[in-house]
């Protein structure tokens, strides 16, 4: 009995030393992808491609294998010896990291398969609202296109006629204020949206700016145009499109539904 304790507390020293460094480097490890992608310290496909979705699962596993190891080898130290051995939260803890970091990303898989990823979405496919050359430079060469009319899916099925079948409430809004005020409440929510506003121009009835996701900084741009229409009221479009080619989850659909919903709630 004696030589199997010997053993059992040579495997458990070690390996709650493991089951404790797991549990200090994969936050850390994974603090460091979300936010040096998002400091741009490190690219896109470094820091959410290698370091997150190939390395990180891998690393959730470590995690679990390693706490369920060092409870078992916990456990039967308990039972033979009738005391513990070891410190007891180093693989409840690690356990703990690795099962939330693989429900997160289950849950991040499960959004992906349920939503279309359409990355550019707009109120108005026939005539979408323009960006400015300037914000256009600033979006890089890698930036997902502009071209809205040569967008098609993977049946390759205009894009328009995508959009219409999932998200058809997402058209032109009629209102009857005045082009004014309405640019002023659409300034004001996107104010209180923490939308980085860049150009805007009452006169022109527009105004761009972007969106940031606080995980990897994953960068969205926006345009609402407001235009009279002819009766006193106003015509109200946004196009909101993902600055990247990643799976939004829907993120910009959800966008432009709410931008429609709040300035239509204040009419």
């Amino acid at each position: 009995m004696s030589r199997v304790l010997d053993i059992l507390r040579a495997i458990i020293l070690p390996l709650g030393w493991i089951c404790a460094l797991l549990a200090l480097v994969t936050p850390v490890w994974f603090l460091v992808a979300a936010f040096g992608t998002k400091w741009e310290f490190l690219s896109l496909e470094f820091g959410l491609g290698w370091m997150t979705r190939e390395m990180g699962q891998k690393l959730l596993l470590a995690c679990i294998i390693a706490g369920v190891l060092g409870a078992i080898f916990m456990l039967l130290h308990r039972l033979l010896a009738k005391e513990v051995f070891g410190v007891v939260s180093s693989p409840i803890l690690v356990l703990a990291i690795g099962l939330a970091g693989l429900g997160w990303t289950w849950s991040i898989d499960q959004a992906r398969a349920a939503t279309r990823p359409l990355l550019d979405i707009t109120t108005d496919p026939a005539d979408p609202p323009n960006f400015s050359t300037s914000l256009v430079a600033r979006r890089g060469a890698n930036a997902e296109s502009l071209d809205y009319a040569a967008k098609q899916d993977e049946a390759g099925r205009p894009l328009a006629e995508v959009q219409a079948e999932l998200y058809p409430d997402l058209t032109t809004l009629q209102l009857d204020r005045s082009p004014d005020v309405v640019f002023d409440a659409a300034m004001t929510y996107a104010h209180e949206n923490n939308w980085r506003v860049g150009s805007a121009s009452r006169s022109a009835g527009m105004f761009e700016a972007g969106a940031e996701s606080f995980w990897f900084g994953l960068r969205d741009d926006i345009v609402v145009r407001i235009r009279e229409d002819g009766q006193g009221g106003s015509l109200v479009d946004i196009r909101t499109l993902a600055r990247r080619p990643v799976h939004d989850l829907g993120r910009n659909p959800a966008r432009a539904a709410d931008f429609l919903a709040a300035m239509a709630g204040e009419d």
